[in-house]
């Protein structure tokens, strides 16, 4: 059982700093342990109940893992509002220090109870409150100012932007600092960036010149965040982009599917929600397999498959493999008879080496979890299906490339060569922004 004096020294100062911050934004990327400094805040500063607000698997899972490993945390009695009503409720009646409930009961509980009965708010993952129109943040929203403590954590707080800290921010200092509804904060920092020339309804927003430095500034008391490289010893990490080529017939049908997407909609000025349903079918494509009309998959090519297999046959290490597609997760397991899906029953036999691939969905196997694997001469990570969301992909390549990981990381990319892959490989180096990648991906068909 580990002790408190090993908490690391940079944890130990954020621990001293909640002493004097009632209401901290913690933003640490994945594996600086912001679970164990937490608990320590909530066991050493926090009178009366604790509720903490978590994606679904953290919040079975991981908070009352890590109280068991820490000696000092032994005192915490932890209840779990998770489950079907009945459940929930006899874990809200529960007498308990602390009481988790993933993001989808938020609003259930917010609604059964005009006056919550805990005395602090923690929220783990808030990029998942970045959008204030959600039921969650509404339902909650009504709540803040009854919480005397009000800690929020994430190591992804922009994913779409500066715009994103609005709503997280405002859990904090009910719009102290960054005002007090999305409207003024809009009309204060930011400008329409698309926009519908006849409407003048606004698609997205872009922050005025030094608008990010002033927000910083203006959060830089309440909100602090560390790089992991600064303060862990990892191995090294290496991103592979593995380009594919597809046949020339194949080839042929992409450039059709794309043409005809764009002519379906050419009478009009192509906005962001439509790329990015027409991307999305291209993403499919890029992957191997389509939807029919009727919902069928339909299997166009499998280089990424067989690219996979030179992958697999190469390395002997254990390979942690990403889809986001279902047609991707059925064609994956045909063929890869051997690969077995992440639930929690199974992540211990993973980091024992016992799993030769480990199949995941970024969205339920990206947050939370402790996936470092040091059996192999290194741990391998296979982005099959590329994803939009750089949140998503930052968190789980952090469920390897984290503390407690010794071998060095390989993170591989499918890529297929001249294709909307491409597109989102350059969202996710940071070069160019979801929505430029959306138009860029249907921008040579667009006269």
């Amino acid at each position: 059982m580990l002790k408190r004096s090993q908490l690391h020294h940079y944890q130990q100062e954020i621990i001293n700093k909640a002493k004097s911050i009632p209401n901290l934004g913690l933003f640490l990327p994945p594996g600086l342990g912001k679970t164990a400094t937490t608990l320590t805040v909530i066991a050493e500063q926090f009178q009366g109940k604790t509720l903490i607000i978590a994606p679904k698997r953290v919040a079975e899972t991981v908070w009352d893992s890590e109280v068991m490993k820490w000696q000092h945390l032994q005192h915490l009695k932890v209840s779990k509002i998770i489950g079907s009503s009945t459940q929930r409720m006899a874990g809200l009646n529960s007498e308990a220090d602390i009481y988790l409930i993933n993001l989808e009961n938020v609003a259930w509980l917010c609604d059964i109870s005009p006056k919550l009965v805990f005395t602090n708010l923690v929220i783990d993952e808030s990029s998942r409150f970045k959008d204030p129109s959600t039921k969650r943040f509404k339902a909650l929203k009504k709540h803040l100012k009854g919480f005397q403590r009000r800690v929020i954590l994430t190591g992804t707080p922009t994913p779409q932007g500066m715009g994103d800290l609005w709503s997280q921010v405002g859990i904090l200092d009910l719009g102290q600092r960054l005002e007090t509804t999305l409207t003024k904060f809009r009309d204060k920092y930011m400008m329409p960036d698309q926009m519908n020339r006849h409407t003048r309804v606004v698609y997205s927003w872009k922050l005025q010149p030094n608008a990010d430095k002033i927000i910083n500034d203006k959060i830089s008391d309440i909100c602090f965040s560390l790089k992991a490289e600064d303060y862990l010893q990892l191995p090294s990490c290496t991103s592979l982009y593995q380009q594919i080529e597809i046949s020339q017939k194949d080839r042929e049908k992409y450039d059709e599917l794309r043409k005809d997407m764009v002519v379906e909609i050419k009478k009009e000025k192509i906005t962001a929600p439509t790329a990015a349903a027409l991307a999305n079918k291209l993403l499919q494509f890029t992957s191997g397999a389509i939807y029919n009309e009727e919902g069928e998959t339909q299997e166009i090519h499998r280089a990424k498959l067989e690219r996979l297999e030179s992958i697999m046959e190469e390395s002997s290490s254990p390979t942690l493999v990403f889809y986001h597609f279902k047609h991707s997760l059925n064609r994956l397991r045909i063929q890869f008879p051997e690969a077995v899906v992440l639930d929690d029953d199974n992540i211990e036999a993973w980091r024992c080496g016992k799993i030769r691939m480990l199949l995941a969905h970024p969205q339920s196997g990206g947050i939370g979890l402790n996936l470092q694997c040091n059996v192999g001469d290194t741990a391998q990570t296979v982005w099959f299906d590329l994803p939009w969301s750089s949140e998503n992909y930052i968190q789980a390549n952090a469920r390897i490339y984290r503390q407690g990981q010794e071998k060095p990381v390989i993170i591989h990319h499918l890529v297929v060569s001249n294709s909307v892959d491409q597109h989102v490989v350059a969202v996710l180096e940071g070069k160019i922004s979801n929505q430029e990648a959306l138009l860029n991906a249907l921008e040579m068909d667009i006269k």
